[in-house]
């Protein structure tokens, strides 16, 4: 019998603290933690609290978690957390019970459907800007959370909210938003605790779902047919004939506002930023927006035409990206010279393999150009993910990059947003990598 082959020792971060492992590194300042594991190794040992984990830094790998070999992986810990909140959402589950879930949400997200979209996220775009006066100053990272809350409400029901409703709905998504990522690094005893933060994190759980519910309601009630998401969930079935229950159209009415809201905001909120930054691409931007629009509101037909704002909008996904994503072994896993145990916890940083020097020339530099065909083509695949991959890879990617699109559309022909300074903006990991207190002044182009 030939003796068994013992794998490597495996590389592991320093600054673990009893108890702690690395959640203070995690919490103090995660972007720059999780972009240090390259240099170590393509497989690295962390610690959340008292649980073991494993960050994949090569891209290779991480493909090999989310597609060749999802087969091996369910959803991991955010998830767990996650789903207090978000239920059996498409985003949370795994397996057979993901598959269902994902064939009943898929014709809410048919290109025939995101062009019909487009119309509403433009209005929301145009109202937004209707809004502001030349020299005011616009925070736009709340500004653009505000928009693609509108924008993807009104997606989802046609018939509006009242205003106290809206409002309501509005506080409790935004409160229920910033509590999950810090419940997925805190111990789960810590949610038990009375504090201010879980008092208010458990009411707008309790307001969102009462919302929703009614709304819900409303909609199944005779003479209520409308033409939205809502309606097509309600509709959806699957071989068996069998539908969604409330319960399960609440849960993914709750993932696709999670999905759909911080992350296409900031998403905007930073192309905006980087596009005030740097003059050259601003002038080319302006350029394509002018030839193609020529003065008109941009339209879904238009989207293939806008080459250089898509690849914008490519560039900003690249640099500005979902900082920890995680996924759980169902069994002994071999990851390069790694073997992992079944039950572990494996993590992957689309932000810090989008900015490994090692996959992207002058990775920290924002260049529109590095999307040109020629150029793309060099790129690993797995380096650049900025919507997951395999099964599990987002379902609203094209409706999440329609939305940006225009919204710069609509923005960039109209407007330049002149920042108040050049400095970097602080980036701050939260669902999504979102830009803290940026604030921008309003100055029509001059066309």
């Amino acid at each position: 019998m030939r003796p068994r082959t013992e794998a490597p020792a495996l590389p592991t971060a320093p600054g673990a603290l009893p108890g702690l492992g690395h959640v203070l590194p995690l919490l103090r300042d995660p972007l720059a933690f999780m972009t240090s594991l390259s240099s170590l190794g393509d497989v690295v040992g962390i610690r959340i609290a008292n649980m073991p984990a494993y960050v994949v830094t090569d891209p290779e790998l991480v493909r090999r978690v989310l597609v060749t070999s999802d087969h091996d992986f369910t959803q991991g810990r955010v998830y767990d957390k996650l789903a207090q909140f978000l239920g059996e959402g498409v985003g949370t589950t795994s397996g057979r019970k993901h598959r269902r879930l994902r064939r009943l949400v898929q014709p809410a997200f048919h290109r025939d459907r995101i062009a019909e979209y487009a119309d509403t996220m433009r209005a929301t775009a145009e109202d937004m800007v209707a809004g502001w006066r030349p020299g005011q100053e616009i925070a736009v990272d709340s500004a653009m959370n505000d928009m693609a809350l509108t924008a993807v409400t009104a997606c989802l029901f046609t018939s509006a909210m009242d205003a106290r409703a809206s409002a309501e709905f509005r506080e409790s998504i935004l409160t229920l938003f910033h509590g999950a990522v810090l419940r997925t690094l805190l111990p789960t005893a810590w949610e038990k605790l009375p504090t201010p933060g879980n008092r208010r994190y458990r009411r707008a759980a309790a307001v969102a779902n009462r919302i929703i519910d009614r709304t819900i309601s409303v909609y199944r009630s005779p003479g209520h047919e409308r033409d939205d998401m809502l309606s097509l969930l309600l509709a959806a079935r699957d071989d068996d004939g069998d539908g969604l229950t409330d319960q399960q159209i609440r849960d993914q009415v709750i993932t696709f506002l999670f999905a759909g809201v911080e992350t296409t905001g900031a998403t905007v909120a930073w192309a905006l930023h980087e596009i005030g930054r740097h003059p050259a691409v601003e002038k080319q931007l302006h350029a394509e927006l002018d030839s193609v629009l020529g003065g008109r509101p941009p339209t879904w037909r238009d989207l293939c035409e806008l080459r250089y704002t898509s690849r914008v909008v490519q560039e900003t996904l690249r640099l500005h990206a979902p900082w920890l994503i995680l996924r759980r072994t169902l069994h002994e896993v071999r990851l390069g010279d790694a073997v992992l145990p079944a039950g572990a916890e494996v993590v992957y940083s689309p932000y810090a393999l989008q900015r490994d020097p090692r996959h992207f020339t002058a990775p920290r530099q924002f260049d529109p150009d590095r999307w040109l065909d020629e150029r793309a083509a060099g790129h690993p695949r797995g380096a650049h993910i900025p919507f997951g991959a395999g099964a599990h890879k987002c379902v609203g990617d094209v409706f999440a990059t329609t939305e940006i699109t225009i919204a710069l559309a609509v923005i960039c022909s109209r407007l330049r947003m002149v920042p108040r300074t050049l400095r970097p903006v602080r980036e701050v990991a939260a669902a999504t990598t979102h830009p803290k207190g940026l604030t921008m002044t309003v100055v029509p182009r001059a066309l």
